[in-house]
């Protein structure tokens, strides 16, 4: 690593201490550039400010970043779009339960209106959209983007609500033995998909998809 690199690196594992040490209120570039033991000149030259040094540490940390191929690579085409969501949604599971700064960062982002926030919803709703549009339309007989929304926005609600609740339903939201009973719901729920989408792999039901009707722009 160059010298630039481990300082950002220094600055970054910095930001994360700072999350979990005092929550997003705590957060800003005074204390990151004492805790990181370098001139807050440096966050700004380096990250352009916090706005910049929050976008780059989610860039390593948010799900849709380290799993930009899930649907990219010719050996996910190969399965059913029903496995691919059901992966996309434990994998959900997964990243959020095992890092609870990042939790605390959805949580800030939801109750917080500002540069970052904007700049990491659309970050994630392009990927997100990326992911689903390629499923979008493969039956007439759902709805797959609202369908897919709830079942998401329920495991991010659950994963937030764990740190003021203990269970949700009488569901424990804290345990192991709480988390695999809510998967075994989205496996239910991914189940009761039209049969199509979990019988034909992704690649046969593209194969025989309309295309679509260039516009006269396109033309």
């Amino acid at each position: 690593m160059s010298r630039r690199e481990r300082t950002e690196r220094q600055i970054l594992d910095a930001l994360e201490a700072q999350i979990r040490e005092t929550g997003m209120g705590g957060v800003g570039v005074n204390a990151i550039a004492n805790r990181a033991g370098v001139s807050k000149e440096l966050i700004y030259r380096y990250f352009d400010g916090m706005p910049g040094l929050l976008l780059a540490w989610m860039q390593e940390q948010d799900f849709w970043t380290s799993h930009h191929d899930l649907l990219t690579s010719g050996e996910s085409s190969q399965q059913s779009p029903g496995t691919l969501v059901l992966s996309m949604l434990k994998a959900q599971i997964e990243a959020l339960g095992k890092n609870e700064t990042l939790r605390e960062v959805r949580r800030w982002e939801l109750i917080e209106v500002n540069e970052v926030t904007a700049k990491l919803a659309n970050r994630r709703e392009k990927a997100a959209r990326a992911f689903i549009d390629r499923i979008d339309g493969l039956t007439p007989n759902m709805d797959v983007p609202a369908v897919v929304s709830i079942m998401l926005a329920g495991i991010l609600y659950l994963m937030l609500r764990s740190k003021t609740e203990s269970h949700f339903l009488g569901v424990p939201l804290r345990t192991e033995e709480g988390w695999q009973r809510l998967s075994a719901a989205l496996e239910q729920i991914v189940q009761a998909f039209p049969p199509e989408l979990n019988g034909d792999s992704l690649a046969a039901l593209e194969s025989g998809r309309e295309p679509k009707k260039r516009s006269s722009k396109e033309q």
